[in-house]
């Protein structure tokens, strides 16, 4: 088994503690890993990045080749982007959709979501807010992490087990908004994989989910089949953006009706 990951964001975003986290879960679930970190900028709102590349053999080499990485994982959506030529034609995007505007030629917004929702494989979700309904707004790269974990080759556990090790100094608060925030982020990556399920259209599902106040729980199945239905009917696409651009936080509940 082989799997490369890149973890991105921009310095202050807990890009390298994410990176740790999952570091740690590695060497718990009993694999190998190589990491190699860009940083130099993080200080001054520069790209931060690690390769992280797991095996169930000794991993040589600490680089990612073009069209090898298994997922992006972002914390801020152009730097997800930035990466996209390191990304398996298979891969996955897990990415915040909150931008961080570090440079003065960012792309206008609407142009970078029109490339970034066009991924086939993309969870994409607002961490910034969900991070605020978890208790702490720097718990953000834990929403992202949260997204990603279904699609990584290690237990959700095991991640549990190290966000309480990596937090428990900082006391119970912090701990629990942890918790929260990675549990939200894997019930906003569940919630996309079923619509993606029953078919409904890539596009529809990154505007859609990243509008939707997740709880740290799954979302219910009877909400899950309601939304499917509702988001493979003839207006689904027109309904996405409207709701992606009301920006409005919506109830896992709230479908919206035909």
């Amino acid at each position: 088994m082989n799997y490369d990951l890149v973890v991105c964001g921009v310095g202050g975003q807990g890009v390298l503690t994410m990176a740790g986290v999952i570091d740690h879960a590695i060497h718990e679930a009993g694999l190998y890993l190589k990491q190699s970190e860009v940083h130099g900028m993080a200080q001054r709102g520069g790209a931060v990045s690690a390769f992280v590349r797991i095996g169930d053999q000794p991993v040589d080499s600490d680089l990612i080749g073009d069209g090898c990485a298994s997922m992006v994982l972002s914390v801020e959506p152009m730097e997800a982007l930035r990466y996209l030529q390191l990304l398996r034609p298979d891969g996955w995007i897990v990415t915040d959709i909150t931008p961080m505007v570090n440079v003065g030629n960012y792309p206008p917004l609407s142009a970078l979501y029109q490339v970034l929702f066009s991924a086939p494989r993309l969870v994409a979700l607002d961490a910034a807010r969900l991070a605020k309904n978890a208790g702490s707004v720097k718990v953000q790269n834990t929403v992202v992490l949260g997204a990603a974990a279904m699609h990584l080759p290690l237990s959700t556990a095991l991640f549990e087990n190290q966000l309480r090790r990596f937090f428990s100094r900082k006391g119970e608060r912090i701990v629990n908004a942890n918790i929260n925030a990675f549990r939200m982020g894997d019930a906003a990556s569940r919630f996309a994989a079923a619509l993606v399920t029953a078919g409904v259209a890539s596009e529809v599902v990154a505007r859609v989910v990243s509008r939707i106040a997740f709880e740290p729980q799954p979302v219910p199945p009877e909400d899950v089949a309601a939304w499917c239905q509702r988001l493979l009917s003839p207006d689904a696409t027109a309904l996405a953006r409207s709701l992606f651009e009301a920006d409005e936080a919506l109830s896992p509940a709230a479908v919206p009706l035909l």
